[in-house]
């Protein structure tokens, strides 16, 4: 145990240096990210090795190291004198392997940049669609959805613009599933997973498996979710879990749509999914909530009557129908 503890301690070392110059949108990071979330053991060790870099390079800190080192500088100048005839030479030959080294890793990771296939999907209004992708993962599509699917070496890449879908990933430890969306960045190696890109959130939910999820922008902490667990994010917030049923957000594929406290943002964002014209929500602030289930063949049923359950209008104006406060 202590010697695969020491091992996890190194790797987080390393991890820590290259991800101090590693590029935001570097190919590495999503390696970086699914070593982190395999393992407890290694969350706890990089959160570690940041505290202790963060301690040594405060000011406080450098001060008591700097006069430590002055007062052993004069016995050590005479000795690193002898020493520096005979560093030369080590150290031409050191700079020069550095140098292979970094050329090699800069060669490596423009060709794992490189996408070994690129497709974009799109489905219409009302219009489902399920799909088997090449490794064997299953999407299935919500309607008025727009997602990109790029594969890489080292990753597997949704980029979900609009709508909602269901992802099944069939495990691959070395190269992740990722699905991006505006706000989001969820990552994966295996599970059965959904995300609903809303106008004002995007919702994550795990109906079995476990799922990495951070803000697109890796701007704060990410989430881990487990079986039946969801999480949301919106603009400018952290992910956070949410007391949500995981199983209502699979619903569409048996042809229902699901409300819990949905807002008249969630409900006009859902509603558009399914008919034209559109259907817009034009509140301030806060908006009434809606709990409901209904059948997706019901919807313009749900519609009418909707002003009966909540204090709100339904007007069409122009391209869309609008849902108003009263």
């Amino acid at each position: 145990m202590h010697k695969h503890d020491e091992a996890i301690r190194q790797a987080a070392v390393r991890w820590y240096m290259r991800m101090r110059e590693a590029a935001p949108d570097a190919p590495e990071r999503t390696t970086f990210e699914v070593w982190l979330m395999t393992d407890r053991r290694h969350q706890a060790a990089y959160q570690m090795v940041e505290s202790t870099m963060e301690d040594f390079s405060s000011t406080e800190r450098l001060k008591a190291l700097s006069s430590a080192m002055s007062q052993k500088q004069y016995f050590e100048q005479s000795a690193r004198r002898k020493k520096l005839s005979k560093l030369g030479s080590g150290l031409a030959v050191m700079l020069l392997c550095v140098g292979l080294g970094f050329f090699g890793r800069s060669q490596y990771v423009q060709w794992q940049a490189l996408p070994l296939s690129t497709q974009v999907h799109t489905t219409s209004v009302a219009q489902l669609s399920k799909q088997t992708l090449a490794d064997g993962s299953v999407i299935t599509a919500n309607a008025n959805t727009t997602m990109e699917i790029v594969y890489y070496r080292h990753q597997r890449l949704i980029k979900l613009s609009r709508g909602e879908a269901i992802f099944e990933v069939t495990k691959d430890a070395q190269r992740p599933f990722v699905v991006e969306t505006p706000q989001a960045k969820v990552t994966v190696l295996g599970t059965r997973f959904s995300v609903n890109q809303l106008s004002k959130k995007v919702r994550i939910s795990v109906d079995h498996g476990r799922v990495q999820v951070g803000r697109s922008d890796g701007s704060a902490p990410t989430l881990i979710l487990h079986n039946g667990e969801v999480a949301e994010i919106e603009p400018n917030s952290t992910p956070h879990k949410v007391n949500r049923q995981a199983a209502d957000s699979f619903s569409f594929i048996s042809g229902r749509i699901v409300f819990d406290r949905a807002d008249m943002f969630e409900v006009a964002d859902t509603l558009s999914r399914y008919r034209n014209p559109p259907v817009h929500a034009a509140f301030a602030a806060e908006t009434p909530k809606v709990n409901a289930v209904l059948k997706i063949s019901e919807l313009e049923r749900f519609i009418s009557t909707l002003p009966q359950s909540v204090p709100v209008t339904v007007k069409p104006k122009e391209d869309a129908l609008v849902i108003a406060p009263k």
